[in-house]
């Protein structure tokens, strides 16, 4: 076995790896909801596995306070993964779906597209063979880190947060895991001007944060409606944030394991140890759900007018569908 080729059996067997996998455009709730769940024993996260932007790894500080490259569990997880002849490195953990040629990467890591376009890149991942093996390496990767961090937590079911469309939609195609799919949205007007917020190295304008949303909108659409009902279950971030407790009770009816009795409404995160990557939020102590709806008085009426003729109706439908309020 060497470094660039993974056999399925690596990992502790060939059983199925469950999964929840945390799908949405960013600014959505996804942190929010990866650190509620991971208040339950039989969850095992590290936020997301995909890890693109984590910046300066020296300075980089896990959820347990400690720096990343000092944390006890990054260091046990680094020594399980090497002794499984993984490639590893806290700058690069070999998990996200993208390739060093640019040929490769402009296949694999395109964003989802139309029936036609998927299509071929399947069967350019399929039958070209140098694509092909590091395609599986990666998806090999995936499967044993995952399989690795819950052996360490000691919890059975891996979540990823990552909310990548595409990268669901390769996990999908993987026979190894039990995926179930947690879905949740927010208002594309509220997230439009949170995804141009000032604290952002690249501030996009409202107008093209707008059709960034529209078009992850769109993506996650071609990927779930394949899914059966069974396997997704959707949520508004404004109906996780009103009504905490009846969300993370309908989900883990959902995922098949016990609700916890927490006020969901007040969270301490340090009364369980978590190694969670991802935004600033999972660094807090303490956890106070709220609304957020800064944009009201934000977004400008011209604004508005933009939002309404680039993604107004789809937005007023997504509303429809998930029983909540998107009216302009």
């Amino acid at each position: 076995m060497t470094n660039s080729t993974i056999n399925k059996t690596t990992m502790l067997d060939t059983e199925k790896q469950k999964m929840v996998y945390i799908l949405s455009p960013s600014f959505s709730g996804s942190t929010l909801l990866t650190l509620l769940l991971a208040q339950h024993p039989k969850i095992a996260t590290i936020g997301e596995l995909k890890a693109t932007a984590m910046g300066d790894i020296a300075s980089y500080q896990c959820s347990c306070g400690s720096a990343l490259l000092e944390c006890d569990f990054w260091k046990t997880l680094q020594k399980r993964l090497h002794g499984q002849k993984m490639k590893f490195a806290f700058d690069d953990f070999h998990t996200h779906f993208t390739s060093s040629n640019v040929v490769w990467n402009r296949i694999m890591g395109a964003q989802v597209r139309g029936r036609w376009f998927e299509l071929l890149r399947r069967f350019l991942l399929e039958h070209m063979p140098n694509l092909r093996s590091e395609y599986q390496n990666r998806l090999s990767h995936n499967w044993v880190f995952a399989r690795t961090v819950t052996d360490i937590m000691k919890r059975p079911i891996f979540l990823d947060g990552s909310k990548d469309v595409n990268r669901l939609k390769y996990l999908l195609g993987d026979d190894r895991w039990d995926i179930r799919v947690l879905e949740i949205v927010r208002d594309g007007r509220a997230q439009s001007n949170s995804r141009r917020s000032k604290n952002r190295r690249f501030i996009p304008s409202f107008k093209h944060a707008v059709k960034e949303w529209r078009s992850t909108i769109k993506q996650m659409t071609k990927v779930t409606k394949q899914l059966p009902s069974e396997q997704i279950y959707s949520m508004s971030y404004e109906t996780l944030c009103e009504k905490p407790s009846k969300v993370l009770t309908d989900i883990c009816e959902f995922l098949e394991i016990e609700p916890l009795d927490l006020d969901w409404s007040n969270i301490d995160l340090k009364k369980t140890e978590h190694h969670i990557l991802g935004n600033n939020m999972r660094t807090k102590t303490h956890i106070k759900i709220s609304l957020d709806s800064n944009w009201k008085s934000e977004v400008t009426q011209e604004e508005l007018g933009i939002f309404e003729s680039l993604a107004g109706e789809l937005n007023r439908n997504l509303g429809k569908r998930l029983n909540t309020n998107y009216e302009s």
